[in-house]
């Protein structure tokens, strides 16, 4: 085993090549101090703000607070777009700040949330339907039989298109079940 000089770490003495890490973190100190900012970045800082964006019946940006991360729920349907909304046209509806684009689109949620809100408070649609709560992408959605579907990647959003409608019969009953364990 060939030794590296000063406070180094012995070659081969770790399961991988260290050559990519910096310098600093290739001495024992480093990799110490590394690992322990790591771990804190992990468990000890995660922020309950961040913490609470899934643990919600509805999903929201844990940055601002704003339902569906700030994007406009009615421009998936008038727009065929996710268009961020304005804080000059916002709503509140079940306990958490909604923006829309317009007035018009605002207006036309209050008459009828429940047909413009996304389905599973936000939730992703594909985990949903296998039975756990997720977080959702603004940008990737579907409407189907008219009611909006968010999904975590688009990865997901082909995968719950491949058997839409079993999909959406499992999803509806596991939100059911889940939806009764999320805090309003």
């Amino acid at each position: 085993m060939k030794k590296m000089g000063g406070n180094l770490l012995p070659v081969g003495s770790l399961p991988f090549d260290l050559g990519c890490i910096p310098y600093f973190i290739r001495t024992r100190i480093g990799i110490f101090a590394y690992l322990v900012m790591l771990s804190m970045m992990v468990v000890g800082f995660a922020s309950p703000v961040q913490a609470t964006a899934q643990s919600r019946r509805i999903v929201v940006d844990s940055n601002s607070g704003f339902a569906l991360y700030g994007y406009d729920p009615v421009a998936y349907f008038t727009d065929h777009a996710a268009i961020r909304g304005e804080r000059e046209y916002e709503h509140v509806w079940q306990g958490v700040s909604w923006l829309f684009s317009s007035r018009a689109n605002r207006e036309v949620f209050v008459a009828n949330p429940e047909v413009y809100a996304p389905m599973f408070g936000g939730h992703g649609a594909l985990a949903m339907a296998r039975g756990y709560i997720s977080d959702s992408n603004p940008n990737v959605w579907a409407i189907y039989r008219s009611r909006l579907f968010l999904f975590y990647s688009y990865t997901a959003r082909a995968a719950w298109a491949e058997a839409v409608d079993l999909h959406v019969e499992r999803a509806i009953k596991n939100w059911k079940t889940l939806e009764a364990n999320q805090p309003r």
